[in-house]
């Protein structure tokens, strides 16, 4: 699983570019809820997939249009680093067998603390109200989304070792 960490210094990081980075995290977040939920085959993991990856979707709408706002004409390219402060592992996740399925669960997870470390840690250095505001709020979002993630996996008799418990996060 990918461990490693971005030491990208957020503090001289523009707004613009950290909505790129967030916008990607989203993304990507969106289209491995589709992949899972085309792989479930527990109908609860399905649907709750599926609205996962819609909130996803939501989310990143969100930062693109203050993206739009802030910076009308910006175009990213995103380099590894980038990449590493939202998302942990690769992009496409591979959940065909119980095994598989508990390793792309632990990227999940693992990305979803990572995009709140990012937001929550990038917040304190944004210039513009309305990115710190977003920022805080999609970091409680994204530790929210991993207790939802773990109680939905206890409901249907899954039980996912996790290397980094939230209570472990030091996010401020």
């Amino acid at each position: 699983m990918g461990k490693r960490f971005s030491t990208m210094d957020l503090s001289k990081l523009s707004d613009d570019k950290a909505l790129a980075i967030a916008a990607y995290g989203e993304a990507v977040a969106a289209y491995r809820y589709i992949e899972l939920s085309e792989k479930a085959r527990d109908p609860q993991l399905r649907d709750s997939f599926e609205q996962m990856a819609r909130d996803e979707r939501l989310q990143r709408d969100r930062i693109q249009a203050l993206l739009a706002r802030i910076a009308p004409a910006a175009g990213f390219y995103l380099s590894q680093e980038d990449k590493l402060a939202v998302c942990v592992g690769p992009r496409l996740v591979d959940a065909r067998d119980d095994a598989r399925f508990d390793e792309a669960m632990k990227l999940v997870i693992a990305s979803e603390k990572r995009s709140a470390s990012f937001y929550l840690r990038y917040a304190v250095h944004a210039h513009d109200g309305d990115v710190r505001a977003l920022f805080s709020e999609l970091a409680e979002v994204g530790l929210a989304q991993v207790q939802r993630l773990r109680k939905l996996l206890a409901a249907v008799g899954r039980q996912i070792a996790e290397p980094c418990p939230v209570s472990q996060l030091r996010m401020g």
